[in-house]
């Protein structure tokens, strides 16, 4: 039955879910760059006017230079507006009736949505800091496309990589049949010195200049075809499961001979 590899577990669950950490963090820094900042630079200046302007004009009495700015102030608002925010729009109107020298009822009016507004507004003005820590987070974006891609770069790797009853290697740098793989590398594999990460890995010598790297850190059922090749050609040394082969050692065999004799 022909050996067929597939990604390997520890691989592609780290590689999703840095791709989904820096997804969820490009988002929110795109959202608070678009939405949450603006908003609240908004909602900042809004306070700021409730309170330097509003609030004065309305404590003072009609006619006063208070009075005056406040309107022209409103107007000016009121001029400019999108009218995307309704709320905001009708409370500035009613801020205008005020000040202009509405009746008590409005003057009542005037005074608590002065007060909800003022409490409604009351958020910090974003700094430059601000700014540049949701720029760090957006630019997480294209990090998680990089880990997306990766991860489906390495699946569609995976798949090239089969090893035939025949002998023959199929990798994604070329196939080559039994005769044509003349040794394995086995140096690195299960090693007890050295880089770690190595000990994952053999090389399929195809050549005198060419090896093929068999990661099977990367590939689940890899060992399998770095067993078959290492059992091939060094059947003493390596088992099919890419394991060393136990040898029994010289005193364990003598004693298990004069054991034998003794029995006899």
């Amino acid at each position: 039955m022909a050996i067929q590899t597939t990604l390997a577990t520890r691989y592609w669950l780290k590689t999703i879910m840095m791709a989904f950490v820096c997804l969820v963090l490009g988002l929110w820094g795109v959202y608070d760059l678009v939405i949450t900042i603006p908003r609240n630079i908004e909602y900042s200046a809004r306070h700021k006017f409730l309170v330097e302007s509003v609030q004065p004009a309305m404590d003072s009495p009609l006619g006063s230079i208070e009075r005056g700015d406040a309107l022209i102030n409103l107007q000016e608002r009121i001029f400019k507006s999108d009218g995307l925010d309704q709320e905001w729009f009708n409370s500035m109107e009613l801020f205008v009736r005020a000040i202009d020298g509405g009746n008590e009822l409005i003057q009542r009016d005037a005074i608590a949505t002065l007060a909800t507004d003022s409490t409604k507004y009351e958020v910090v003005e974003p700094s430059k800091f601000d700014w540049y820590m949701q720029w760090v987070f957006a630019i997480c974006i294209p990090f998680a496309l990089y880990y997306f891609y990766m991860y489906l770069k390495m699946k569609s790797r995976a798949s090239l990589y089969s090893y035939e009853n025949d002998g023959t290697l199929s990798t994604p740098e070329g196939t080559w049949s039994s005769e044509e793989i003349i040794d394995i590398d086995m140096s690195r594999w299960i090693a007890k010195t050295g880089n770690a990460r190595s000990t994952w890995t053999a090389k399929a010598v195809v050549s005198p200049d060419t090896k093929i790297l068999l990661d099977d850190y990367m590939f689940t059922d890899m060992h399998l075809i770095i067993g078959a090749l290492a059992h091939r050609f060094y059947p003493e040394d390596w088992t099919p499961l890419a394991k060393r082969v136990k040898v029994e050692s010289v005193d364990e065999g003598v004693d298990e001979i004069l054991q034998q004799q003794e029995e006899e």
